[in-house]
Parts: structure tokens; C-alpha cells; sequence
């Protein structure tokens, strides 16, 4: 393979996760982990060494089949190693951290083109049937802490 002709990087930043949700392929039916699921955050050295192998990259998508991009220990510090012209793209179901790690992050992003896609499934009264242990009222205020600090956001549903 050509590493000149790769444009589009996806991470998987974290196997970890806060949510439970029952189609997840990381749980048993939002219950309890898949058997062999190790909980594990991406190795900066590891993403140093990729992001430094492809110097035609366009593009960084941070999404997450076995877990949030968001739970990784140091997640600002991966978005701070990707080259200024690189596009951002985030997937995150938006329930973990606080407002001032949201406000940071914001502000990590701020001078390069980013997407944050928060997945909400349903309103306030209803959200929790698809997204297990996770709070609708602390996903609107992330969310709204980021995009009040020049974020750029998407509701996926």
C-alpha cells in the first residue's frame, strides 16, 4: 500500500466507555462487556508514528466501535499532535467530562476545521432507552459549552 495516497485516518482513541447501549458491538445487549473487550486507550507514541507516516493526510476521524473517542485519558493531547490543516472529526456520545474539559477541547479546535458529531438518540424523556447511563440534561450542556466556545457540533441521531 502507498501511504502517500491515504487522506482519511480513523481512530479508535479508547476501547472504554460510560454508556451501555443495547446495539453496541462492546457490550452483551447493554450489559456487561463482550467477552476478550479489553478497556484501553490509545498509545500517543503509537499515534505520533502513524500521524508521521502520512504526509498526505487530510483528515482525522475519531470514532469509536469499541468504545468513546472521548474516554481516552489524554484526548486533547491527541488532537494537539494532528497538523493545524488537518480536518477533525469527532464521534461521541457527549455524557463524559465536564464543561471545562468541553470549554478546552473547544479551544483546542478553535483555528482548524472540526466536526463534533454528539450522538443523542432521542429527546430528554427518551434518550436514556437508547443510550444506557448516560444524562440528556449533561450531554445538552457539553455540547452547548462547546459550540458557546466556537465548536462546531452535529446532532446525530
Amino acid at each position: 500500500m502507498n501511504v502517500d495516497a491515504v487522506k482519511w485516518l480513523h481512530v479508535e482513541a479508547s476501547s472504554r466507555c460510560n454508556a451501555w447501549c443495547p446495539a453496541c458491538p462492546r457490550n452483551v445487549n447493554g450489559y456487561g462487556l463482550r467477552s476478550g473487550l479489553v478497556e484501553t486507550d490509545l498509545d500517543i507514541d503509537s499515534f505520533v508514528e502513524t500521524l508521521n507516516a502520512l504526509p498526505n493526510l487530510e483528515a482525522v476521524q475519531f470514532c469509536g466501535n469499541d468504545g468513546d473517542p472521548i474516554a481516552h485519558r489524554n484526548f486533547v493531547d491527541l488532537i494537539d499532535l494532528i497538523p493545524d490543516d488537518v480536518f477533525v472529526q469527532i464521534h461521541t456520545n457527549g455524557s463524559l467530562r465536564n464543561r471545562a474539559w468541553w470549554k478546552q477541547l473547544a479551544q483546542s479546535l478553535e483555528y482548524r476545521r472540526h466536526e463534533i458529531y454528539f450522538g443523542i438518540d432521542g429527546l430528554e424523556d427518551t434518550h436514556r432507552i437508547y443510550r444506557q447511563n448516560t444524562d440528556w440534561n449533561k450531554i445538552i450542556a457539553n455540547a452547548s459549552q462547546f459550540i458557546n466556545n466556537n465548536g462546531t457540533a452535529v446532532w446525530q441521531f
